[in-house]
């Protein structure tokens, strides 16, 4: 995994291959392909190993700090440097790969969204949050922003991308005053 990660850093996702990573790593491609079906999963592998990138969010008790630690999250691991060289390849793939589209979605989706969706209640048990909020919006909305404002926009600000993103948030979640 280490030459995986050391050629996507130096090459980018588009310059390696199966071959590349074998002869960096001082094996012949048999031995790659005998593991891996394709370079999507070798780097998909690579990138993102088996976690989420990261612990489970240790919760602090306020809904909003959690969110905001959440969201800060998001958005350091889409700048880390070998996830970065490696997501826009892996989703191209995951749109072709069956497999790996399964793998993807088990790995990374559905953990961060059952991650998200425990904020959530947490947050709706405080009483800030109400009860019919659409945590798969919510996760999109989290997860996409900072995903394209990280890896499309470039924005290299990531506390006022979090207090920009995570107030709207907020303004959208809490429970409705009745007039």
């Amino acid at each position: 995994m280490a030459a995986t990660r050391l050629l996507l850093t130096e090459v980018g996702y588009d310059q390696v291959s199966m071959e590349s990573i074998a002869r960096q790593a001082g094996v012949s491609r048999p031995t790659i392909y005998r593991r891996w079906p394709s370079k999507a999963h070798v780097v998909f592998e690579a990138a993102f190993g088996t976690a989420t990138g990261g612990q489970t969010l240790v919760r602090s008790g306020d809904f909003e700090t959690d969110l905001r630690e959440f969201a800060r999250r998001a958005a350091a691991f889409w700048r880390e440097p070998v996830v970065e060289a490696a997501t826009m390849g892996i989703l191209a793939e995951r749109r072709r790969d069956t497999e790996l589209h399964i793998r993807t979605q088990q790995l990374l989706d559905d953990m961060i969204r059952a991650e998200l969706a425990a904020l959530v209640r947490a947050g709706t048990h405080q009483g800030v949050v109400r009860a019919d909020v659409d945590t798969d919006t919510l996760f999109s909305l989290l997860v996409g922003t900072t995903f394209y404002s990280v890896l499309v926009d470039g924005r290299g600000d990531t506390d006022q991308l979090v207090d920009t993103l995570c107030s709207l948030v907020m303004q959208g979640v809490q429970p409705r005053t009745k007039e």
